[in-house]
C-alpha cells in the first residue's frame, strides 16, 4: 500500500506549488518587515511599538505560513506522510527566508537611513533598560558596543555577513517546517489506494473496445 501512495504522490506538482506559495510568503513577509520598520522610525514610544510591531509580524507569518502549508496539502491530494509533508513546506518556507532576506538586504542598502535609526532607538531602548534594572556600567557599556558594532556592520553590505543570517534563518525555519510537518501529516486511508486502482481498472475495461 505504500509503494502504491508513495509512487502516485504529485511531488512535482507539491515541489511546483510549493515554490510559488513560498514567493507569495516571501513576498508579504518582507512588505512587513519593511512597513513594520517605518512603524519604529515614525514611533514616539518605541519600547511599545517595538513589542507590538513585532508579535503582530510573528503572528502573522505563522498563520500566512500554516495556511499555505493547508493549502499545498490539498494540493498533494489531502494525504501525505511526514517525510513528504515536511519536504513540500520546507521548500516553501525556504523560498519565503531567501526572499525576504535578500529583498531586506537590497532594501537596506538602497535606503539604509531607517534601519539606521531603528537600530539607534534599540541602543537607547537597551541603555535605559539596563539602567533601570541597576545594570553595572561596564555591563551597559560592553552591550552597547556590541550593538554599535552591529549597526556599523549593517552600514557596509557584506555577503558573507548576509549569507550567515540566511543560513541561520534557513536552520530556524527547517525547526518550524517539522512543527508544521508533525502536525499536518495526514496518512492516507489503507483502503483508498485500492479503491483508486479498482475505479482506475473499471475505466480501463470501459474504455477497451470489445473484440469480434
Amino acid at each position: 500500500m505504500n509503494h502504491d501512495f508513495n509512487s502516485t504522490f504529485p511531488t512535482e506538482e507539491v515541489k511546483k506549488e510549493g515554490i510559488k506559495y513560498g514567493i507569495y510568503l516571501g513576498v508579504i513577509s518582507l512588505v512587513i518587515s519593511i512597513v513594520s520598520m517605518y512603524v519604529l522610525v515614525n514611533s514616539a514610544d518605541f519600547k511599545i511599538s517595538s513589542m507590538v510591531t513585532g508579535g503582530i509580524s510573528f503572528v502573522l507569518i505563522i498563520a500566512l505560513s500554516a495556511y499555505f502549508a493547508v493549502l499545498l496539502r490539498r494540493v498533494a491530494g489531502g494525504f501525505w506522510n511526514f517525510s513528504q509533508a515536511l519536504k513540500g513546506i520546507f521548500v516553501m518556507l525556504a523560498i519565503t527566508v531567501i526572499i525576504s532576506t535578500v529583498g531586506g538586504a537590497l532594501f537596506n542598502l538602497a535606503n539604509p537611513e531607517p534601519q539606521q535609526i531603528v537600530f539607534d532607538k534599540t541602543i537607547n531602548l537597551t541603555i535605559e533598560t539596563m539602567e533601570s534594572i541597576g545594570a553595572d556600567d561596564d555591563l551597559i557599556d560592553k552591550q552597547v558596543a556590541d550593538l554599535e558594532k552591529q549597526r556599523d556592520e549593517l552600514r557596509e553590505f557584506s555577503i558573507g555577513q548576509n549569507l550567515k543570517g540566511l543560513g541561520v534563518a534557513l536552520i530556524m525555519y527547517f525547526i518550524f517546517a517539522l512543527i508544521l510537518a508533525a502536525i499536518l501529516k495526514r496518512e492516507r486511508p489503507v483502503f483508498l489506494p485500492v479503491q483508486n486502482n479498482l475505479n482506475q481498472e473499471d475505466n480501463e475495461r470501459q474504455d477497451k473496445p470489445e473484440e469480434e
